[in-house]
């Protein structure tokens, strides 16, 4: 059985997952401009369906921070998902599947 990499895979999804956030960013920014148009305001429920995301802090509650007074360093990890960038996950993923060779 010929298998992609699995490096291939989750750079797909890394890939969909930061163009559907900012696929989802850009089409809040128009959705809220939309609104102000037709005078629903900049916070209507279709800007906020494409904006309002889930957020996963991943480590600890303050992340660890080193101060060298040259250097400042901050180690931590959070994830933050929104409807878009999952779409864009799955749309990563499905054409990931599609491309391999046979």
């Amino acid at each position: 059985m010929n298998r992609a990499p699995t490096g291939r895979f989750v750079a797909a999804i890394v890939l969909g997952l930061l163009l559907g956030g900012i696929l989802g960013e850009c089409f809040g920014f128009f959705f809220g401009w939309v609104g102000e148009l037709a005078g629903a305001g900049w916070d209507n429920n279709l800007r906020n369906l494409c904006v309002q995301s889930f957020d996963l802090d991943l480590g600890w509650a303050n992340p660890l921070k080193i101060d060298l007074n040259l250097v400042k360093f901050s180690l931590g990890l959070g994830i933050k998902f929104n409807l878009m960038s999952v779409l864009g996950m799955g749309l990563a993923v499905y054409v990931e599947k599609w491309s391999r060779s046979k």
